[in-house]
């Protein structure tokens, strides 16, 4: 099973640069509600305000009171850092039943995004070995990494999409999907 570090197409620093936009400079409750990826960026992302013809991918974040909704687009700037993530920790506390990979207390270090993302690798290696490209999530509240999480099987698609619950202490927050890479095996 491949548990490399992969969230296509944003890397942490983009990714942590969407969170620090929503927690510290909108409002100190503000959290990333929605992501939707379309395919895996080759250069630098740039987050929009206003849509774009060229858009990739798109996102919400949500605010005490509305919802304030961006547009994802790749620069003619390559990437020029990778940031390694070792994600090891995460995935050595975890738990992995049927249909269900969870960690029973949150692994300090490590955002609850962060951990979302190895339970659901985990998951989704379940179905298919291969390479999963993170396509999207959809939370009802923020997702912090104080407390316990959990991914559960919701649907396979084709045998290439996982959909799943993604579970905060026993409640659901939210839905995520990754999307089994092309060459991947079925």
């Amino acid at each position: 099973m491949d548990l490399s570090p992969i969230l296509n197409p944003l890397n942490d620093a983009q990714r942590a640069a969407l969170d620090d936009l929503a927690g510290k400079f909108l409002a100190p409750r503000a959290y990333l509600k929605s992501l939707a990826l379309r395919r895996q960026a080759r250069r630098q992302v740039a987050a929009h305000f206003f849509p774009h013809p060229d858009a990739f991918g798109s996102f919400a974040l949500a605010l005490p009171h509305e919802t304030l909704e961006g547009w994802l687009v790749e620069s003619s700037a390559p990437i020029t850092r990778r940031i390694v993530f070792d994600e090891m920790a995460i995935s050595q506390a975890a738990v992995s039943e049927p249909g269900r990979v969870f960690l029973p207390a949150p692994i300090k270090g490590f955002s609850g995004f962060e951990q979302m993302i190895v339970l659901f690798k985990m998951l989704c290696a379940q179905s298919h070995p291969g390479t999963w490209l993170f396509t999207g999530i959809d939370l009802d509240r923020d997702l912090g990494g104080e407390t316990s999480l959990a991914v559960r099987h919701a649907q396979t698609v084709l045998d290439r999409l996982v959909d799943a619950h993604l579970d905060q202490d026993g409640e659901t927050v939210g839905r995520v999907r990754m999307v089994l890479a092309a060459g991947g095996n079925r």
